[in-house]
């Protein structure tokens, strides 16, 4: 992987606050029904999951920020790939709304 140059890591950090906002508004607005059906609680595991995996990768992206770009103990990869969980907890989200509009009329 390239060394990520400030200027990025700024752009995804703002895109990961984003993603932290959306998770934060769908884990509110769920009911935690425990004896729900299996498609709800996995859309509601699916949310908690990106939430977790976007807040560990917007803290680490934060940190690297104002690490010294020669030698930085934190690797690209530790903020992408937690990103990249998160982003597609975000899609798979997405098609839930697909499915919950289907499922209205």
């Amino acid at each position: 992987m390239r060394p990520m140059p400030s200027a990025e890591m700024v752009s995804l950090i703002s895109f990961l606050a984003v993603l932290l906002i959306f998770f934060s508004i769908d884990v509110r607005s769920r009911e935690s029904t425990v004896s729900g059906p299996w498609l709800a609680q996995l859309f509601g595991w699916t949310s908690r999951i990106g939430g977790v995996a976007t807040a560990l990768a917007l803290a680490l992206g934060w940190v690297d920020l104002f690490l010294p770009d020669e030698g930085s103990p934190i690797h690209v990869a530790f903020v992408a790939v937690p990103g990249f969980v998160a982003v597609l907890c975000a899609i798979a989200l997405g098609l839930e709304m697909l499915w919950q509009r289907g499922d209205s009329r």
